[in-house]
Protein backbone atom coordinates (compact mmCIF):
# COMPACT_ATOMS: atom_id res chain seq x y z
CA UNK A 1 0.00 0.00 0.00
CA UNK A 2 2.77 2.44 0.96
CA UNK A 3 4.79 1.54 -2.13
CA UNK A 4 1.77 2.04 -4.40
CA UNK A 5 1.05 5.47 -2.86
CA UNK A 6 4.68 6.53 -3.28
CA UNK A 7 4.72 5.55 -6.96
CA UNK A 8 1.30 6.99 -7.81
CA UNK A 9 1.14 10.22 -5.83
CA UNK A 10 -0.76 12.51 -8.20
CA UNK A 11 1.06 15.65 -7.01
CA UNK A 12 4.57 14.34 -7.76
CA UNK A 13 6.51 14.67 -11.00
CA UNK A 14 8.12 11.20 -11.34
CA UNK A 15 10.76 12.32 -13.86
CA UNK A 16 12.10 14.92 -11.41
CA UNK A 17 12.31 12.29 -8.68
CA UNK A 18 14.00 9.63 -10.79
CA UNK A 19 16.42 12.12 -12.43
CA UNK A 20 18.18 13.18 -9.18
CA UNK A 21 18.56 9.55 -8.14
CA UNK A 22 20.10 8.62 -11.50
CA UNK A 23 22.32 11.70 -11.59
CA UNK A 24 23.56 11.11 -8.06
CA UNK A 25 24.37 7.50 -8.94
CA UNK A 26 26.11 8.38 -12.24
CA UNK A 27 28.18 11.22 -10.74
CA UNK A 28 29.33 9.01 -7.87
CA UNK A 29 30.06 6.11 -10.22
CA UNK A 30 32.12 8.29 -12.57
CA UNK A 31 34.24 9.66 -9.74
CA UNK A 32 34.65 6.40 -7.85
CA UNK A 33 35.69 4.25 -10.83
CA UNK A 34 38.95 6.20 -11.04
CA UNK A 35 39.27 9.12 -8.64
CA UNK A 36 42.65 10.33 -9.95
CA UNK A 37 41.68 10.11 -13.61
CA UNK A 38 38.29 11.77 -13.12
CA UNK A 39 39.88 14.57 -11.11
CA UNK A 40 42.53 15.12 -13.79
CA UNK A 41 39.98 15.18 -16.63
CA UNK A 42 37.51 17.43 -14.83
CA UNK A 43 40.35 19.71 -13.68
CA UNK A 44 41.51 20.13 -17.28
CA UNK A 45 37.97 20.99 -18.41
CA UNK A 46 37.60 23.47 -15.55
CA UNK A 47 40.89 25.19 -16.42
CA UNK A 48 39.87 25.48 -20.07
CA UNK A 49 36.47 26.92 -19.12
CA UNK A 50 37.96 29.42 -16.64
CA UNK A 51 40.39 30.77 -19.24
CA UNK A 52 37.93 30.95 -22.15
CA UNK A 53 35.01 32.32 -20.11
CA UNK A 54 36.87 34.52 -17.64
CA UNK A 55 35.53 37.81 -19.02
CA UNK A 56 32.04 36.36 -19.45
CA UNK A 57 31.85 35.45 -15.76
CA UNK A 58 33.25 38.79 -14.58
CA UNK A 59 31.18 41.04 -16.84
CA UNK A 60 28.07 38.91 -16.40
CA UNK A 61 28.30 38.89 -12.59
CA UNK A 62 28.64 42.66 -12.45
CA UNK A 63 25.76 43.06 -14.91
CA UNK A 64 23.48 40.94 -12.68
CA UNK A 65 23.99 43.34 -9.76
CA UNK A 66 23.24 46.37 -11.93
CA UNK A 67 20.18 44.66 -13.43
CA UNK A 68 18.70 43.71 -10.06
CA UNK A 69 19.25 47.15 -8.55
CA UNK A 70 17.56 48.65 -11.61
CA UNK A 71 14.54 46.40 -11.02
CA UNK A 72 14.27 47.80 -7.49
CA UNK A 73 13.59 51.33 -8.75
CA UNK A 74 11.06 50.22 -11.37
CA UNK A 75 7.35 49.66 -10.61
CA UNK A 76 7.86 45.88 -10.82
CA UNK A 77 9.76 46.15 -7.53
CA UNK A 78 6.53 46.89 -5.65
CA UNK A 79 4.81 43.67 -6.71
CA UNK A 80 4.09 41.42 -3.75
CA UNK A 81 5.01 37.74 -3.67
CA UNK A 82 1.92 35.62 -2.99
CA UNK A 83 2.41 31.89 -2.42
CA UNK A 84 -0.31 29.41 -1.58
CA UNK A 85 0.25 27.10 1.39
CA UNK A 86 3.37 29.00 2.50
CA UNK A 87 3.74 30.85 5.83
CA UNK A 88 4.71 34.52 6.11
CA UNK A 89 7.90 35.04 8.13
CA UNK A 90 9.06 38.09 10.03
CA UNK A 91 12.22 39.78 8.81
CA UNK A 92 14.48 38.19 11.43
CA UNK A 93 13.42 34.62 10.64
CA UNK A 94 13.44 35.38 6.91
CA UNK A 95 16.99 36.74 7.05
CA UNK A 96 18.17 33.85 9.22
CA UNK A 97 16.80 31.16 6.91
CA UNK A 98 18.13 32.94 3.83
CA UNK A 99 21.64 33.28 5.26
CA UNK A 100 22.07 29.75 6.58
CA UNK A 101 20.78 28.28 3.31
CA UNK A 102 23.06 30.48 1.21
CA UNK A 103 26.27 30.08 3.18
CA UNK A 104 26.04 27.01 5.38
CA UNK A 105 29.03 25.67 7.27
CA UNK A 106 31.37 26.65 4.43
CA UNK A 107 31.58 30.14 5.95
CA UNK A 108 33.18 28.62 9.06
CA UNK A 109 35.64 26.74 6.84
CA UNK A 110 36.68 29.84 4.86
CA UNK A 111 36.49 32.86 7.16
CA UNK A 112 39.44 32.05 9.50
CA UNK A 113 41.93 31.33 6.71
CA UNK A 114 40.92 32.81 3.37
CA UNK A 115 42.94 35.99 3.84
CA UNK A 116 46.05 33.77 4.15
CA UNK A 117 45.12 31.70 1.11
CA UNK A 118 44.67 34.94 -0.83
CA UNK A 119 48.16 36.10 0.14
CA UNK A 120 49.64 32.80 -1.02
CA UNK A 121 47.86 33.17 -4.37
CA UNK A 122 49.53 36.58 -4.99
CA UNK A 123 46.75 38.87 -6.23
CA UNK A 124 48.11 41.48 -8.65
CA UNK A 125 51.45 39.63 -8.34
CA UNK A 126 51.85 40.92 -4.78
CA UNK A 127 53.91 38.76 -2.42
CA UNK A 128 53.96 38.63 1.36
CA UNK A 129 56.35 41.58 1.65
CA UNK A 130 54.58 43.82 -0.91
CA UNK A 131 52.87 47.01 0.29
CA UNK A 132 49.10 46.61 0.27
CA UNK A 133 49.05 42.82 0.23
CA UNK A 134 47.41 42.63 3.68
CA UNK A 135 44.71 45.08 2.58
CA UNK A 136 43.94 43.05 -0.53
CA UNK A 137 44.01 39.79 1.45
CA UNK A 138 41.23 41.10 3.70
CA UNK A 139 39.23 42.78 0.93
CA UNK A 140 39.13 39.87 -1.50
CA UNK A 141 37.23 37.46 0.82
CA UNK A 142 34.59 40.18 1.33
CA UNK A 143 34.47 40.71 -2.43
CA UNK A 144 34.21 37.01 -3.29
CA UNK A 145 31.65 36.15 -0.60
CA UNK A 146 29.63 39.38 -0.78
CA UNK A 147 27.35 41.29 -3.14
CA UNK A 148 27.87 39.32 -6.36
CA UNK A 149 27.21 35.92 -4.79
CA UNK A 150 23.97 37.06 -3.18
CA UNK A 151 22.87 38.86 -6.36
CA UNK A 152 23.40 35.64 -8.31
CA UNK A 153 21.22 33.91 -5.72
CA UNK A 154 18.49 36.54 -6.05
CA UNK A 155 18.13 36.42 -9.85
CA UNK A 156 16.45 32.96 -10.05
CA UNK A 157 14.23 34.00 -7.15
CA UNK A 158 12.97 37.01 -9.13
CA UNK A 159 12.40 34.91 -12.26
CA UNK A 160 10.46 32.28 -10.31
CA UNK A 161 8.45 35.02 -8.58
CA UNK A 162 7.30 36.52 -11.88
CA UNK A 163 6.45 33.04 -13.17
CA UNK A 164 4.29 32.31 -10.11
CA UNK A 165 2.54 35.68 -10.32
CA UNK A 166 1.72 34.82 -13.91
CA UNK A 167 0.74 31.19 -13.26
CA UNK A 168 0.51 29.92 -9.64
CA UNK A 169 0.61 26.32 -10.88
CA UNK A 170 3.93 26.67 -12.74
CA UNK A 171 6.62 24.08 -11.98
CA UNK A 172 9.54 25.65 -10.09
CA UNK A 173 12.43 24.70 -12.34
CA UNK A 174 14.26 26.33 -15.23
CA UNK A 175 12.38 24.22 -17.75
CA UNK A 176 9.09 25.01 -16.04
CA UNK A 177 9.39 28.79 -16.41
CA UNK A 178 11.56 29.24 -19.52
CA UNK A 179 10.09 26.67 -21.93
CA UNK A 180 6.46 26.90 -23.06
CA UNK A 181 4.49 24.41 -25.06
CA UNK A 182 4.15 20.63 -25.02
CA UNK A 183 5.82 19.79 -28.34
CA UNK A 184 8.48 17.11 -28.58
CA UNK A 185 11.35 19.59 -29.00
CA UNK A 186 10.07 21.78 -26.16
CA UNK A 187 9.91 18.74 -23.90
CA UNK A 188 13.51 17.83 -24.69
CA UNK A 189 14.74 21.37 -23.99
CA UNK A 190 12.67 21.51 -20.79
CA UNK A 191 14.20 18.25 -19.58
CA UNK A 192 17.74 19.48 -20.37
CA UNK A 193 17.13 22.66 -18.38
CA UNK A 194 15.75 20.66 -15.46
CA UNK A 195 18.72 18.28 -15.51
CA UNK A 196 21.10 21.29 -15.33
CA UNK A 197 19.00 22.65 -12.45
CA UNK A 198 19.19 19.38 -10.49
CA UNK A 199 22.83 18.66 -11.35
CA UNK A 200 23.88 22.02 -9.92
CA UNK A 201 21.97 21.30 -6.69
CA UNK A 202 23.48 17.83 -6.28
CA UNK A 203 27.01 19.04 -6.99
CA UNK A 204 26.47 21.92 -4.58
CA UNK A 205 25.43 19.47 -1.89
CA UNK A 206 28.57 17.43 -2.50
CA UNK A 207 30.89 20.43 -2.29
CA UNK A 208 29.10 21.84 0.75
CA UNK A 209 29.65 18.58 2.55
CA UNK A 210 33.21 18.20 1.27
CA UNK A 211 34.50 21.57 2.46
CA UNK A 212 32.54 21.97 5.69
CA UNK A 213 32.22 18.47 7.13
CA UNK A 214 36.00 18.11 7.79
CA UNK A 215 35.74 21.13 10.13
CA UNK A 216 33.00 19.38 12.12
CA UNK A 217 34.82 16.05 12.19
CA UNK A 218 38.17 17.63 13.14
CA UNK A 219 36.76 19.56 16.09
CA UNK A 220 34.45 16.80 17.30
CA UNK A 221 37.24 14.20 17.27
CA UNK A 222 39.46 16.61 19.23
CA UNK A 223 36.76 17.28 21.81
CA UNK A 224 35.92 13.65 22.55
CA UNK A 225 39.41 12.28 22.00
CA UNK A 226 38.55 9.84 19.21
CA UNK A 227 40.54 9.34 16.02
CA UNK A 228 39.05 11.20 13.05
CA UNK A 229 38.51 8.00 11.02
CA UNK A 230 36.12 7.38 8.13
CA UNK A 231 33.80 5.37 10.41
CA UNK A 232 33.74 8.25 12.90
CA UNK A 233 32.85 10.67 10.07
CA UNK A 234 29.99 8.41 8.93
CA UNK A 235 28.56 8.31 12.46
CA UNK A 236 28.67 12.13 12.70
CA UNK A 237 27.14 12.40 9.23
CA UNK A 238 24.17 10.22 10.19
CA UNK A 239 23.67 12.32 13.30
CA UNK A 240 23.45 15.31 10.96
CA UNK A 241 20.97 13.39 8.80
CA UNK A 242 18.80 12.81 11.85
CA UNK A 243 18.80 16.54 12.61
CA UNK A 244 18.12 17.91 9.13
CA UNK A 245 15.78 15.02 8.25
CA UNK A 246 13.63 15.90 11.25
CA UNK A 247 13.80 19.60 10.40
CA UNK A 248 12.74 19.21 6.76
CA UNK A 249 10.00 16.75 7.80
CA UNK A 250 8.51 19.40 10.07
CA UNK A 251 8.57 21.91 7.20
CA UNK A 252 9.33 25.61 6.85
CA UNK A 253 7.47 26.84 9.91
CA UNK A 254 7.95 23.98 12.36
CA UNK A 255 11.47 22.85 11.47
CA UNK A 256 13.60 24.94 9.12
CA UNK A 257 12.66 28.30 10.66
CA UNK A 258 13.34 27.16 14.23
CA UNK A 259 16.65 25.51 13.37
CA UNK A 260 17.78 28.57 11.38
CA UNK A 261 16.82 31.00 14.16
CA UNK A 262 18.60 28.86 16.74
CA UNK A 263 21.68 28.68 14.53
CA UNK A 264 21.90 32.43 13.96
CA UNK A 265 21.53 33.14 17.68
CA UNK A 266 24.40 30.75 18.47
CA UNK A 267 26.57 32.29 15.71
CA UNK A 268 26.03 35.80 17.09
CA UNK A 269 26.90 34.60 20.59
CA UNK A 270 30.09 32.92 19.33
CA UNK A 271 31.23 35.92 17.29
CA UNK A 272 30.47 38.32 20.17
CA UNK A 273 32.47 36.21 22.64
CA UNK A 274 35.45 36.04 20.26
CA UNK A 275 35.21 39.79 19.67
CA UNK A 276 35.26 40.51 23.42
CA UNK A 277 37.89 37.93 24.41
CA UNK A 278 40.06 38.52 21.35
CA UNK A 279 41.76 41.69 20.01
CA UNK A 280 38.58 43.79 20.10
CA UNK A 281 40.01 47.11 18.92
CA UNK A 282 42.07 45.42 16.21
CA UNK A 283 39.04 43.54 14.83
CA UNK A 284 36.80 46.62 14.82
CA UNK A 285 39.41 48.81 13.15
CA UNK A 286 40.26 46.17 10.57
CA UNK A 287 36.57 45.61 9.80
CA UNK A 288 36.06 49.26 8.88
CA UNK A 289 39.31 49.52 6.94
CA UNK A 290 38.86 46.28 4.98
CA UNK A 291 35.29 47.19 4.02
CA UNK A 292 36.39 50.65 2.87
CA UNK A 293 39.28 49.19 0.88
CA UNK A 294 36.98 46.61 -0.74
CA UNK A 295 34.51 49.31 -1.81
CA UNK A 296 37.32 51.54 -3.08
CA UNK A 297 38.82 48.74 -5.20
CA UNK A 298 35.51 47.11 -6.12
CA UNK A 299 35.63 47.92 -9.84
CA UNK A 300 39.31 47.00 -10.07
CA UNK A 301 38.65 43.58 -8.51
CA UNK A 302 35.50 43.09 -10.60
CA UNK A 303 37.34 43.41 -13.91
CA UNK A 304 40.81 42.10 -13.01
CA UNK A 305 41.33 39.43 -15.67
CA UNK A 306 43.93 37.50 -17.66
CA UNK A 307 45.65 36.30 -14.51
CA UNK A 308 45.91 32.96 -12.76
CA UNK A 309 44.56 34.56 -9.58
CA UNK A 310 41.35 35.76 -11.24
CA UNK A 311 40.85 32.40 -12.95
CA UNK A 312 41.52 30.39 -9.80
CA UNK A 313 39.57 32.61 -7.41
CA UNK A 314 37.14 35.13 -8.92
CA UNK A 315 35.97 32.89 -11.77
CA UNK A 316 35.72 29.94 -9.38
CA UNK A 317 33.56 31.86 -6.91
CA UNK A 318 31.27 33.38 -9.54
CA UNK A 319 30.81 29.92 -11.06
CA UNK A 320 30.22 28.41 -7.60
CA UNK A 321 27.53 30.93 -6.68
CA UNK A 322 25.87 30.45 -10.07
CA UNK A 323 25.82 26.69 -9.58
CA UNK A 324 24.33 27.05 -6.09
CA UNK A 325 21.80 29.68 -7.20
CA UNK A 326 19.13 27.25 -8.48
CA UNK A 327 18.80 25.84 -4.95
CA UNK A 328 19.27 29.02 -2.93
CA UNK A 329 17.21 31.24 -5.24
CA UNK A 330 14.32 28.77 -5.17
CA UNK A 331 14.50 28.53 -1.38
CA UNK A 332 14.57 32.32 -0.98
CA UNK A 333 11.35 32.48 -3.00
CA UNK A 334 9.79 29.75 -0.84
CA UNK A 335 10.33 31.81 2.33
CA UNK A 336 9.51 35.26 0.84
CA UNK A 337 5.71 35.02 0.92
CA UNK A 338 4.29 38.51 1.56
CA UNK A 339 7.51 40.33 0.62
CA UNK A 340 7.79 42.61 -2.41
CA UNK A 341 10.24 41.88 -5.19
CA UNK A 342 12.26 44.91 -4.08
CA UNK A 343 12.43 43.63 -0.51
CA UNK A 344 13.53 40.20 -1.71
CA UNK A 345 16.30 41.64 -3.92
CA UNK A 346 17.69 44.18 -1.44
CA UNK A 347 17.30 41.86 1.53
CA UNK A 348 19.08 39.02 -0.23
CA UNK A 349 22.00 41.16 -1.42
CA UNK A 350 22.59 43.31 1.65
CA UNK A 351 21.42 41.15 4.58
CA UNK A 352 23.19 38.13 3.11
CA UNK A 353 26.39 40.09 2.43
CA UNK A 354 26.56 41.77 5.85
CA UNK A 355 25.90 38.49 7.68
CA UNK A 356 28.74 36.97 5.67
CA UNK A 357 31.09 39.91 6.30
CA UNK A 358 30.88 39.70 10.09
CA UNK A 359 32.32 36.16 10.00
CA UNK A 360 35.36 37.39 8.08
CA UNK A 361 35.62 40.46 10.32
CA UNK A 362 35.77 38.44 13.55
CA UNK A 363 37.24 35.04 12.65
CA UNK A 364 39.56 36.38 9.95
CA UNK A 365 40.51 39.31 12.18
CA UNK A 366 41.44 36.94 15.02
CA UNK A 367 43.76 34.79 12.88
CA UNK A 368 45.30 37.80 11.11
CA UNK A 369 46.10 39.34 14.49
CA UNK A 370 47.72 36.07 15.62
CA UNK A 371 49.84 36.15 12.46
CA UNK A 372 50.90 39.78 12.87
CA UNK A 373 51.85 39.13 16.52
CA UNK A 374 53.96 36.13 15.47
CA UNK A 375 51.81 33.61 17.36
CA UNK A 376 50.73 31.57 14.30
CA UNK A 377 52.17 31.62 10.78
CA UNK A 378 48.80 31.19 9.09
CA UNK A 379 49.97 31.67 5.45
CA UNK A 380 52.44 28.82 5.92
CA UNK A 381 50.02 26.65 7.90
CA UNK A 382 47.26 26.73 5.25
CA UNK A 383 49.60 24.99 2.80
CA UNK A 384 49.53 21.74 4.77
CA UNK A 385 47.05 22.01 7.66
CA UNK A 386 43.21 21.78 7.24
CA UNK A 387 41.16 24.88 7.95
CA UNK A 388 39.36 23.17 10.83
CA UNK A 389 42.63 22.48 12.66
CA UNK A 390 43.80 26.08 12.16
CA UNK A 391 40.49 27.44 13.51
CA UNK A 392 40.78 25.05 16.45
CA UNK A 393 44.31 26.21 17.33
CA UNK A 394 43.31 29.87 16.97
CA UNK A 395 40.40 29.42 19.39
CA UNK A 396 42.70 27.74 21.91
CA UNK A 397 44.70 31.00 22.17
CA UNK A 398 41.65 32.66 23.78
CA UNK A 399 40.48 32.28 27.39
CA UNK A 400 38.04 29.38 27.59
CA UNK A 401 39.16 28.19 24.17
CA UNK A 402 38.05 24.60 24.79
CA UNK A 403 34.46 25.71 25.36
CA UNK A 404 34.61 27.93 22.26
CA UNK A 405 35.61 24.86 20.23
CA UNK A 406 32.53 23.03 21.56
CA UNK A 407 30.33 25.95 20.47
CA UNK A 408 32.13 26.26 17.11
CA UNK A 409 31.72 22.55 16.32
CA UNK A 410 28.06 22.59 17.36
CA UNK A 411 27.34 25.66 15.21
CA UNK A 412 29.12 24.11 12.21
CA UNK A 413 26.93 21.01 12.61
CA UNK A 414 23.72 23.06 12.76
CA UNK A 415 24.93 25.17 9.81
CA UNK A 416 25.40 22.03 7.76
CA UNK A 417 21.98 20.73 8.77
CA UNK A 418 20.21 23.98 7.91
CA UNK A 419 21.77 23.94 4.44
CA UNK A 420 20.73 20.36 3.81
CA UNK A 421 17.19 20.72 5.14
CA UNK A 422 16.72 23.75 2.85
CA UNK A 423 18.21 21.81 -0.07
CA UNK A 424 15.93 18.82 0.59
CA UNK A 425 12.93 21.13 0.70
CA UNK A 426 13.85 22.77 -2.63
CA UNK A 427 14.37 19.44 -4.40
CA UNK A 428 11.06 18.21 -3.04
CA UNK A 429 9.35 21.43 -4.18
CA UNK A 430 10.88 21.06 -7.65
CA UNK A 431 9.54 17.50 -7.87
CA UNK A 432 5.98 18.68 -7.25
CA UNK A 433 3.88 19.17 -10.39
CA UNK A 434 2.66 22.59 -9.29
CA UNK A 435 4.36 25.36 -7.29
CA UNK A 436 1.11 26.00 -5.42
CA UNK A 437 1.42 22.62 -3.70
CA UNK A 438 3.49 22.25 -0.54
CA UNK A 439 6.02 19.40 -0.95
CA UNK A 440 4.84 16.26 0.82
CA UNK A 441 6.66 15.06 3.94
CA UNK A 442 7.57 11.71 2.44
CA UNK A 443 9.15 13.40 -0.58
CA UNK A 444 11.23 15.68 1.67
CA UNK A 445 12.60 12.63 3.52
CA UNK A 446 13.41 10.85 0.25
CA UNK A 447 15.59 13.76 -0.85
CA UNK A 448 17.14 14.14 2.59
CA UNK A 449 18.46 10.56 2.33
CA UNK A 450 19.49 11.06 -1.28
CA UNK A 451 21.60 14.11 -0.46
CA UNK A 452 23.96 12.25 1.88
CA UNK A 453 24.58 9.17 -0.28
CA UNK A 454 26.81 10.91 -2.81
CA UNK A 455 28.95 12.76 -0.20
CA UNK A 456 29.52 9.50 1.70
CA UNK A 457 30.80 7.78 -1.43
CA UNK A 458 32.98 10.71 -2.44
CA UNK A 459 34.41 11.17 1.07
CA UNK A 460 35.31 7.48 1.22
CA UNK A 461 37.85 7.95 -1.58
CA UNK A 462 38.61 11.64 -1.01
CA UNK A 463 37.09 12.58 -4.37
CA UNK A 464 35.94 16.04 -3.31
CA UNK A 465 38.03 17.82 -5.98
CA UNK A 466 36.08 16.06 -8.72
CA UNK A 467 32.78 17.25 -7.27
CA UNK A 468 34.16 20.81 -7.03
CA UNK A 469 34.97 20.73 -10.72
CA UNK A 470 31.56 19.23 -11.57
CA UNK A 471 29.92 22.01 -9.56
CA UNK A 472 31.78 24.73 -11.45
CA UNK A 473 31.38 23.08 -14.87
CA UNK A 474 27.64 22.80 -14.23
CA UNK A 475 27.61 26.60 -14.10
CA UNK A 476 28.75 26.87 -17.74
CA UNK A 477 25.31 26.07 -19.21
CA UNK A 478 23.86 28.27 -16.48
CA UNK A 479 25.45 31.27 -18.25
CA UNK A 480 22.98 30.80 -21.09
CA UNK A 481 20.14 30.08 -18.65
CA UNK A 482 20.96 33.24 -16.67
CA UNK A 483 20.81 35.24 -19.91
CA UNK A 484 17.41 33.69 -20.66
CA UNK A 485 16.20 34.53 -17.14
CA UNK A 486 17.26 38.16 -17.58
CA UNK A 487 15.39 38.22 -20.91
CA UNK A 488 12.37 36.56 -19.28
CA UNK A 489 12.34 39.07 -16.41
CA UNK A 490 12.83 42.03 -18.78
CA UNK A 491 9.97 40.87 -21.01
CA UNK A 492 7.63 40.66 -18.02
CA UNK A 493 8.77 44.01 -16.68
CA UNK A 494 8.08 45.86 -19.91
CA UNK A 495 4.82 43.97 -20.43
CA UNK A 496 3.62 45.25 -17.06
Amino acid sequence: MIKRNLLKNKDWNPSLIITPILLSFLISLYVLIDVDKSTETLGYLYQAASIKLENVYELGAFAVIVFLLLLCVLPIGTKKILLNERPIFNNLSWGAMMFVAGMGASILWASPVEWAQTINSKPFDLNLSSPGVIEYSQAYPLFHWGFVGWALYALPGVAFTLAILKNPKVQLSFGGILVNGDGFLNQIVRNIFDIVFILAILAGAGVGMGVSFPVIAEMTSYLIGIENSFLFQIIILFICLGIFGTSVYKGLEGGIKRLSNFNVILVLILLFIILILGPTKYILTNSIESTGFMLEKYLQMSFFSESSFAQSWTVFYWAWWMALAPFVGTFILQISNGKTIRQMILGTIFIGSFATFIHFYVLGGLTLNLYERGVMDIPEMVKTIPSGRIALEALLTLPGGYFLIILYAFIATIFLCTTYDSCSYVLASTAMKHASKRPTKSLRIIFAFLLIIQPILIMSLEGIDSIKYILVLSSVPLIAIYALMIFYISKNVFKN
